[in-house]
């Protein structure tokens, strides 16, 4: 079984103090001297606070009344609010992320278990709904015009990277067919 730490690193890639401000001075979160390492290569601080609060945690995983179901589920939910991204060369998967992202809605739901609450939430929806409906309108076209973009971009790189790849064969053919074309052998 994994540690909780482990468990934890595969679920956030990213550390509390990866990001943090640059108005900090280097050593005020460590004990000891600042290390020569950018912020985002250092270790966390209060290794011993952390082991401790690691091994607690452990400890109440494997409990037998632990809410396995119930984190599980926390993790399943919190997963959806990643940020999701194509892989670096692959354009089209990129203008599909665009596309599942331009279709922004206008209206904010009013449900409520409170009526009260329900029908303020509706109040407000009707109040704001012309600035909020022009904004979402607005954002969706700018969306479906950079996948215009991203299309046209990626269908003329297709084009030009066939084309790169037909002249390097007929290149790499002509300079075979010219070595032995040659009948003096020079």
């Amino acid at each position: 079984m994994p540690t909780v730490g482990e468990a934890l690193a595969c679920r956030f890639s990213t550390m509390a103090n990866d990001r943090l401000p640059a108005s900090l001075p280097l050593g005020s979160l460590t004990r000891g001297a600042p290390p020569n390492e950018p912020d985002s290569r250092r270790p966390l601080p209060y290794e011993a606070e952390r082991a401790e609060i690691e091994a607690a945690a452990l400890l109440a995983m494997n409990a037998a009344d632990f809410p396995r179901d119930y984190v599980e589920r926390v993790h399943d939910q919190a997963a959806r609010f990643t940020l999701r991204t194509a892989a670096p060369g692959d354009i089209r998967a990129a203008i599909a992320l665009l596309e599942e992202q331009t279709n922004v809605q206008a209206l904010a739901p009013v449900e409520s278990r409170n009526r009260g609450v329900g029908a303020a939430k509706k109040v407000v929806r009707k109040a704001v709904f012309f600035t909020v409906h022009h904004l979402t309108e607005q954002m969706r076209a700018l969306g479906w015009a950079a996948t215009s973009v991203g299309n046209a971009a990626a269908e003329r790189i297709e084009q030009l990277e066939a084309r790169v790849h037909e002249l390097e064969v007929r290149l790499a053919r002509d300079e075979a067919d010219d070595g032995h074309d040659d009948p003096s052998g020079s």
